[in-house]
């Protein structure tokens, strides 16, 4: 393939790429897209030598003046975007800069116009790894590296083309070494590749040795998160079903002191409530105070606990991955002990739940270590006559409500003696006669508890949820309703929980006087369906797991995770090492001690394996050094086979031409290239055409091609300047 052809190809993916990577990241408008999209595509095919396209973008009626007006008008464009539509800076400004891409693709004549369609691909690219921490953007980066690279190359060798205006045209001088030149060869397809790999390299190096200060800061999208409902001071009744159907990734939850799963699911706790006023559910304890900060990162419960506890079961550690959410909630386990991670601050309220100071606009991970309450043999007995003040006031408050609900309650519980008998008898009930479903427009109701229990008898778990914690208050058991989600889908490939939207849910506490807080579910199980077709199903999980390894070494890569690398590195080169020294005292410690006279059984370890170590990297030096003398590998390189005193001289001879030319009323720019000047002489001074073009050949061959010269090559090219230099002037 030509050279310049070469060229235009692949600046041509390095828009591309660009221009994808910003498309995904940003989400620009489908009209601007596809406006881009297809400019790319015909300024792709032009430049392959479709005639149709070729001849439709040449005749375009547009002159230089008329796409400089379209220029002003783009950037008057960008004005009334920033004003009155987008209404914000960053995609505005994006969106402008789309439309400078697609009309520098309709005139790409001169190299500064492939200078500015860098430039713009640069920014491009540049915004798209700021909006974005997605997977995706790695492959494309990928490209965008390999294309810059050759892009740069390819456009460094075409430098002296620029004779006509158009890059890429090359004027030869009829050697045929030129006419070899102006194509891409096997050595340099590997040599362009072998670039690329290295500064890909380096990157991963840089990568890796600077740690991440914050994730891409419009990664989501211009700041859009997950809109999430049921997780503030109040809910209404129903909201949680809005969100049943979307099966959006909200968290991964890995359990690393459990490498397998358990059967049962997990519930991670958002917020409980303790009002219920017949529609709506509201936080009376939502009060929040600061977390006590043990340790940089670290936040624990000291003191007054918020939660009752009287006997705790087996401590669970959680790592949990979470997704940007419309609220300001920490997910866990119940009850939470203590949260680490990179927070500022944290808060808690009266009833357990963990706040960050704001909702984040970014992923976030954190440690929970989580305690759940265990149930005592003692709330199998009769249960108190009375219940602590603060519990009668929040959780035993009742709306206002028909005797239906108390009458089903009664009825439901008469033959049980104790809470926790009654809880269980209750949340029986709604489980086995009542059915699950999201299609129960119950909130549309005026009495939608009462709808539910005694008409429709179908709804979801809100209404389960909210019927237990009812039904317990009339008979006098304090009771809560919880939000938060059930995680039940397990990824076997990562040995973690996928929480999505679909898994929000609604569950119960119930106050026993002797345990505490113990959780209760009345909703029936219903399977979730699985995202996807058969296919995803198999490859959704693998996938999955590449993201959350893919957020963790490079999304979330912090100095403490480079401080555990840079251990892990450490341990392994301690480990090769001793496994090299015990191989070299294995292979010549015996030799070394026959050598001293210390054949004996008893003899130091620690001394053989010190003279075998300095043997054996003396033998190994010994031998690398008469390799290298026998073999010479450098001598099979064509550019150690020039010796550095023939690029001298016929430098020196090309420089003392060139200045010669200067003072003959040439060009002294720097910026002609040799095959150029050698045009040039042709077309202004044909008595000098022949010394030039031999003079710049051997030059050329010289220092571009690393061919070596011959003792007659160089008297030729001091025979041909010195008739240069007795030549008259022009």
């Amino acid at each position: 393939m030509p050279i310049s052809q070469a060229l235009h190809l692949t600046s041509m993916l390095l828009a591309s790429a660009s221009f994808i990577g910003l498309t995904l990241g940003a989400g620009l408008p489908e009209w601007l897209a596809a406006l881009t999209g297809a400019t790319l595509i015909a300024v792709l095919l032009r430049n392959i030598g479709i005639k149709s396209v070729e001849r439709f973008t040449m005749q375009m009626p547009v002159s230089a003046i008329g796409w400089n007006l379209i220029v002003l008008g783009g950037f008057s464009g960008f004005w009334i975007d920033l004003l009155w539509i987008s209404g914000d800076l960053l995609p505005a400004g994006l969106h402008f800069l789309m439309i400078l891409l697609v009309i520098k693709l309709f005139n790409l004549r001169l190299r500064r116009d492939y200078l500015h369609l860098y430039a713009i691909s640069l920014v491009a690219i540049l915004a798209a790894g700021s909006l974005t921490t997605d997977l995706w953007f790695f492959p494309i980066f990928s490209v965008y590296l390999l294309a810059g690279v050759w892009t740069l190359l390819l456009f460094q060798l075409t430098k002296h083309s620029e004779v006509s205006g158009d890059v890429g045209m090359v004027m030869p001088i009829q050697q045929e070494y030129y006419e070899e030149s102006n194509r891409v060869s096997p050595r340099f397809f590997w040599m362009a590749n072998g670039l690329a790999g290295g500064a890909f390299l380096i990157t991963v190096i840089i990568f890796f040795t600077i740690p991440r200060v914050t994730a891409g800061v419009y990664q989501k999208g211009f700041g859009e998160n997950i809109r999430t409902s049921g997780f503030s001071d109040r809910v209404n009744l129903g909201s949680i079903g809005t969100i049943k159907r979307d099966p959006s990734i909200v968290m991964r939850v890995e359990l690393p002191k459990s490498p397998s799963r358990d059967s049962r699911p997990l519930y991670l706790r958002g917020v409980s409530f303790d009002r219920y006023d017949g529609k709506v559910w509201t936080n009376q304890l939502s009060h929040r105070r600061s977390l006590i900060e043990e340790s940089p990162g670290t936040f624990v419960f000291r003191g007054k606990q918020a939660v009752a506890r009287v006997q705790r079961g087996e401590a669970i550690q959680q790592k949990i991955l979470l997704e940007p959410l419309d609220t300001s909630v920490l997910f866990a386990a119940p009850f939470i002990e203590g949260v680490s991670g990179t927070f500022p601050s944290l808060f808690f309220d009266d009833t357990g739940a963990v706040y960050l100071p704001f909702p984040s606009s970014s992923r976030i991970e954190y440690t929970v270590v989580s305690r759940p309450t265990v149930l005592v043999p003692s709330d199998f007995g009769y249960e108190p006559s009375q219940y602590p003040e603060t519990l009668v006031r929040h959780y035993l408050q009742l709306p206002l409500q028909s005797d239906r609900i108390t009458t089903l309650a009664e009825e439901v519980t008469q033959r049980q003696r104790n809470a926790y008998e009654k809880a269980t008898a209750i949340q029986t009930h709604l489980t086995s006669n009542y059915r699950y479903s999201l299609d129960a427009p119950l909130a549309e109701q005026q009495q939608p508890l009462e709808e539910f229990l005694f008409s429709r008898k179908t709804g979801y778990c809100e209404h389960y949820a909210t019927a237990m914690v009812i039904m317990l208050r009339t008979i006098g058991v304090p009771a809560r309703l919880v939000t938060g989600f059930m995680a039940t889908e397990w990824n076997d490939y990562g040995n973690y929980y996928v929480v999505r939207q679909q898994d929000a849910h609604a569950w119960v506490e119930v106050y026993l006087p002797y345990s505490g807080w113990i959780r209760m579910d009345p909703t029936p199980t219903e399977d979730n369906p699985a995202a996807g077709g058969p296919v995803w199903q198999v490859f959704g999980p693998m996938m999955d797991n590449i993201r959350l390894q893919w957020n963790r070494l490079f999304v979330q890569y912090s100095a403490a995770d480079q401080l555990a690398v840079v251990r892990e590195f450490k341990a392994e080169g301690l480990s090769v090492q001793t496994k090299a020294l015990d191989s070299v005292t294995a292979l010549f410690g015996s030799f070394m001690a026959v050598l001293s006279g210390m054949v004996t059984h008893d003899m130091s370890q620690v001394r053989i394996g010190l003279l075998g170590e300095i043997l054996g990297i003396v033998m190994i030096g010994l031998a690398m050094a008469f390799w290298l003398g026998r073999s010479q590998p450098w001598a099979t390189t064509s550019f150690w086979k020039m010796t550095h005193s023939d690029e001298q001289v016929i430098a020196q001879l090309y420089r003392r031409m060139r200045t010669y030319l200067t003072g003959q009323g040439f060009s002294s720019s720097t910026a002609i290239a040799p095959l150029e000047l050698v045009e040039i002489t042709r077309t202004r001074w044909r008595e000098a055409h022949s010394a030039v073009a031999l003079i710049t050949e051997l030059y050329c061959r010289t220092r571009f091609g690393h061919i070596p010269l011959t003792s007659e090559d160089v008297k030729q090219a001091e025979g041909y300047l010195c008739r240069l230099l007795e030549l008259p002037k022009p």
